[in-house]
């Protein structure tokens, strides 16, 4: 008996939508915790160096250690992270993107805490290597499986959870980790890192997809030689670039023979790259002209915000007398600043996107923010002065980053992505340790001659106070120097004609 004309008539229940196309069984909340994931996950290598960077001089007074040696402890983790980004494509195509970041967060974890329980500078400097290890490749992980999973129009469904989880992240642990370590000790600093990980892991273990969507290419044989030398080389090259401001004919021959050593090991690693049949990191990949000036970008802004990220903090302790809580709830206003700008940059996208002259904005901004710093920088000043520069400071990374980050990767094919992103990762690694590291030597340095000064002129200032005033000063021309800097990078945007 045929259907009657009423049961034909039922309505069907609507399809339901499909978000990812590459996992159609995903469903939407799901979509969205997932792109929330990746931006935690890729959240937590920002963590690590900036939170290093914001108490450096504790942990450096914690453990008895000159700033030239404490600088082991930030080039163990770059070199360490330098090797995670230069094995992720292939580790990754072994495993899953998806096994590799559940074993980079167990190593992540295990090296914070080896890091809180360091009482010297070379268990503190093996333990940043093991969290390097870990955490060195998460961010790029993240942003290759973002990719992967989501075709280009399918991406701002992942790319919204994805920025404000990243950016909420690293915008609330300077305030946490304050309070821990005004409380506890500079080693709280580490747990607390551990502990935003340890959650991690479920999440991505739920969260990320079993099977993945990646171009199929031939895996061919893990090159640990080729990656071990490169590393070492970063480490050798960037410890020897960050002493090269104070050379002395004392410590010419060690550190020529660094500089000599890691130039020789990055270039012979390279060459052996280029004419390996399936290397690791392919550096025929990577010759777009748009790609390389983007990475120069990238490499400019990373070097300054590592200036900042040690610089603003240490003035803020050591040079006005803030404690950690109040130097940590400021930055965390920063932070926030930054998530609104992130939100604001999206939604402004369809006018903003691909246009030069907002990388420019954004260093405009930068320099006009270390210039009200530098102003603020004077004996006796409060919270309030600061304030403003630490909230501009927030808003411009969406425009002198990820501004760039629209415009660099447009066109890259996306069987070279991974290639592509792997590499600047590694980039950022190294430029951020050698900002991080020029600021901690040029203001110890800078303080110095600014005290050796003060007290030629003064006499019988109580040491304690001509040491804040010393600080302030120094880093007051310090950021000045930097307003400036970033006004050239600045106009060296708005001249340059890739990036369009």
């Amino acid at each position: 008996m045929p259907p009657s004309n009423d049961a034909l008539s039922v309505p069907l229940p609507p399809a339901r939508a499909v978000l990812l196309s590459a996992h159609p069984d995903f469903r939407p909340l799901r979509v969205y915790a997932f792109g929330a994931t990746l931006g935690l996950v890729a959240g937590l290598d920002f963590v690590a160096t900036i939170l290093i960077a914001m108490a450096g001089v504790q942990v450096q007074q914690g453990l008895g250690v000159a700033p030239q040696d404490f600088l082991w402890a930030l080039t163990a983790y770059a070199a360490a992270a330098v090797m995670a980004n230069l094995v992720l494509v292939r580790v990754a195509g072994h495993l899953s993107y998806r096994r590799f970041t559940l074993i980079a967060l167990l190593l992540f974890i295990a090296g914070a805490l080896g890091c809180a329980a360091a009482d010297s500078l070379p268990a503190l400097a093996a333990a940043r290597t093991v969290q390097g290890l870990g955490g060195g490749g998460l961010f790029a992980a993240s942003r290759i499986l973002a990719q992967y999973a989501s075709r280009p129009q399918e991406r701002i469904s992942l790319f919204w959870g994805f920025g404000l989880a990243n950016f909420a992240l690293v915008a609330i642990t300077p305030w946490l980790a304050g309070v821990l370590m005004a409380a506890h000790g500079w080693h709280t600093m580490f747990l607390l890192q551990a502990g935003l990980a340890l959650p991690l892991l479920p999440l991505v273990a739920w969260l990320y997809p079993k099977v993945e969507a990646r171009p199929h290419a031939p895996i061919g044989k893990l090159d640990w030689a080729g990656v071990f030398a490169f590393a070492v080389g970063a480490l050798l090259l960037v410890h020897a670039l960050e002493h090269l401001r104070y050379l002395s004919l004392a410590e010419l021959p060690v550190l020529a023979a660094y500089f000599c050593a890691g130039a020789v090991l990055l270039m012979v690693v390279m060459r052996r790259f280029h004419r390996h049949p399936d290397p690791w990191l392919d550096p025929r990949r990577l010759a777009s002209r748009r790609y390389l000036v983007g990475l120069a970008f990238y490499a400019l802004f990373y070097l300054v915000s590592g200036s900042w990220n040690f610089l603003v903090p240490a003035f803020l302790s050591e040079g006005l007398g803030f404690g950690l809580q109040t130097v940590g709830g400021l930055l965390s206003l920063g932070g926030l600043v930054s998530v609104l700008a992130v939100i604001v940059f999206h939604l402004a996208l369809p006018k903003i996107m691909r246009k030069r002259r907002y990388i420019a904005l954004g260093y405009i901004g930068l320099g006009s923010a270390f210039l009200l710093m530098a102003l603020a920088a004077q004996p006796g000043a409060g919270p309030l002065a600061v304030l403003p520069a630490i909230l501009l400071q927030g808003a411009m990374p969406a425009l002198a980053l990820l501004q760039v980050a629209l415009m660099t990767f447009v066109d890259m094919p996306t069987e070279d992505f991974a290639h592509a992103y792997a590499f600047k990762s590694i980039v950022r690694e190294i430029v951020n340790a050698l900002g991080t590291g020029l600021a901690v030597l040029q203001l110890h340095h800078a303080t110095a001659a600014v005290k050796l000064e003060l007290s030629a002129a003064s006499g019988g200032v109580a040491e304690g106070l001509l040491q804040h005033t010393a600080v302030t000063l120094a880093a007051g021309d310090m950021l000045a120097w930097l307003a400036g800097a970033c006004v050239l990078i600045a106009a060296l945007a708005v001249a340059q004609r890739t990036l369009k």
